[in-house]
């Protein structure tokens, strides 16, 4: 099948954890018919970096269809389905709507999210509680890769501030992306954490994140982390480990942003560039 030719190697890849909360971004429900289709998408999600859940990358030989489905849904935080006719008419289709509907009242969040290939009023006919849900047409693959990056990444910034939860201590990360015409040249980050402050210089490419990995103690604060980039970039903070390859420990050479020295021997000695 050529959907699954496509992505063999992908399945081989490291995905980015897009939270501690949810393995995956983005789970995708579709009808095999529209193979192809979403062959297009597939493409546009990997150049932007959105992490996904596939059923022919997911599920192995013998494994439970039906509970790797339903596992890939609780731990997405988002469920795309690509609504045709062919996709009405799929018995599997319907159940992960449902499943991913029920999800969303448990949870008070949105995580349906429908895009119409078909007549509007035909998928309202099936699932009629989706009727005050807003959709987006299948217009351009890039146009729904636009909204889903916005929703993930909200919009590409130079400014950012972050709050890890004041409980949690040990491994935390910030994620970096480069806006698309910015893929592939350098990005100066700068990073102020309390009173402590850390440069680093990467080379982000387009759709590949990095995550800048580092520690928060178990000190029962909640201080703001604030990122500035030199570019404007998609930068998100998160707890844990981060499931990925492409990472940079920033956990040594942290200097006190009060001590002009500190700042002038690190600026010269310990940040002068830094890769990944």
């Amino acid at each position: 099948m050529r959907l699954r030719a496509a992505i063999r190697n992908e399945a081989k890849l490291s995905h980015p954890l897009s939270s501690k909360d949810f393995d995956k971004e983005v789970f995708i429900s579709y009808s095999r018919i529209d193979a192809d289709r979403i062959l297009d998408f597939i493409s546009s999600l990997q150049d932007s970096g959105i992490d996904y859940w596939l059923d022919e990358i997911e599920i192995g030989w013998g494994e439970s269809i039906v509970e790797k489905v339903f596992s890939g849904i609780e731990s997405s935080r988002y469920v795309i389905v690509f609504v045709t006719e062919n996709s009405l008419k799929s018995p599997w289709v319907k159940k992960e709507i449902h499943t991913a509907f029920h999800k969303e009242i448990e949870s008070d969040l949105v995580i349906l999210l429908p895009v119409l290939s078909c007549s509007a009023e035909l998928f309202f006919e099936q699932f009629p509680f989706l009727r005050s849900k807003k959709f987006i047409n299948f217009d351009s693959r890039d146009y729904v890769v636009a909204n889903l990056l916005k929703l993930l990444r909200g919009d590409p910034n130079t400014n950012f501030t972050f709050n890890h939860p004041r409980e949690h201590h040990g491994p935390v990360w910030l994620r970096l992306m480069a806006k698309g015409e910015n893929g592939g040249t350098e990005h100066r980050v700068r990073i102020r954490w309390g009173v402590w402050y850390r440069e680093i210089t990467l080379m982000l490419t387009k759709g590949e994140p990095i995550f800048l990995t580092h520690s928060k103690g178990n000190d029962g604060q909640s201080t703001p982390i604030v990122v500035e980039v030199d570019k404007p970039a998609y930068v998100s903070a998160g707890q844990g480990r981060p499931n990925s390859r492409r990472q940079v420990d920033i956990n040594p050479f942290w200097v006190d942003a009060r001590s002009r020295l500190k700042m002038f021997i690190a600026r010269t000695f310990l940040w002068p560039r830094s890769s990944n």
